[in-house]
């Protein structure tokens, strides 16, 4: 019998590693196949950014070309993971706009974290149908979708298009974003909203399993200095901050944690 395929529904380039580094190492170590599906990452025409994206785009760390840079960070850290690629050409929130291209649909940071905007509506639908062509027998494979604890917009559609997809008969578990996760110590228990309808999964980590995650965050450097702001080295900073992540979650233990629902 073939061995079921796992695919990890990424947002974004890094979110998979960030979230679910230690299963993706520890489920390839295995010889069980792994695709990373990174939706969002299509590549926006550079005379046609938002004040909001080209702030971003002028971080010191983003590169001539952030779209460029961070697909080939993407596939630094997926040769750390032994994992395969699957980009998405769909683009990230900050350089999306109405069907008339004279409305920008997030124009800041407020509004990556809001309402998803009306216009996207379409998006969770498109997102599963081209998911299901992916992955076209369900019994085959097993999706691990965000459960969006942040709130960020790109999460909350890839949330409900995994959650579609399970309606239609897929197998769904829901990882725990981060670093929104350690941010907001109460994020888990919204974005679960009736806990007794959620069964929780607890992967312990092996450190090699670790070491290979902390190795692929390190592998988005154009990322770092948001996602774990400080002082001292970055390496240092990544390394403390997943591993106390990881004890929290496994209660001294380092894990990983995947949700799905009773019923």
């Amino acid at each position: 019998m073939d061995a079921i395929q796992h695919i990890v529904l990424s947002p974004h380039y890094d979110d998979a590693a960030l979230s679910c580094g230690g299963l993706i190492a520890q489920l390839s170590a295995a010889g069980e196949p792994v695709v990373i599906a990174t939706l969002f990452g299509g590549k926006p025409d550079p005379e046609r950014l938002s004040p909001f994206a080209q702030q971003i785009h002028g971080r010191p760390l983003a590169g001539a070309d952030p779209i460029d840079q961070r697909r080939a960070e993407e596939a630094a850290a997926l040769a750390i993971l032994a994992a395969q690629g699957r980009p998405g050409d769909w683009l990230d929130c900050i350089y999306r706009q109405d069907a008339s291209q004279r409305r920008w649909l997030y124009p800041d940071e407020a509004a990556l974290f809001g309402a998803v905007d009306r216009a996207d509506d379409g998006l969770t639908e498109e997102l599963a149908h081209c998911l299901a062509a992916l992955a076209p027998a369900p019994a085959q494979c097993q999706l691990i979708a965000p459960l969006a604890i942040g709130n960020h917009v790109d999460h909350q559609i890839v949330r409900r298009s995994a959650e579609l997809l399970h309606q239609h008969g897929y197998q769904v578990w829901f990882y725990e974003d981060y670093p929104y996760i350690a941010r907001d110590r109460d994020g888990l228990r919204a974005s679960l909203g009736e806990p007794d309808r959620w069964q929780a999964r607890v992967i312990s980590l092996s450190p090699a399993e670790v070491e290979r995650k902390v190795e692929a965050v390190l592998a988005y450097p154009s990322q770092l200095e948001v996602l774990f702001p400080g002082q001292g080295p970055a390496q240092q900073r990544v390394s403390l901050a997943l591993r106390r992540q990881a004890g929290e979650t496994g209660q001294g233990q380092p894990a990983e944690r995947l949700w799905r629902r009773r019923y």
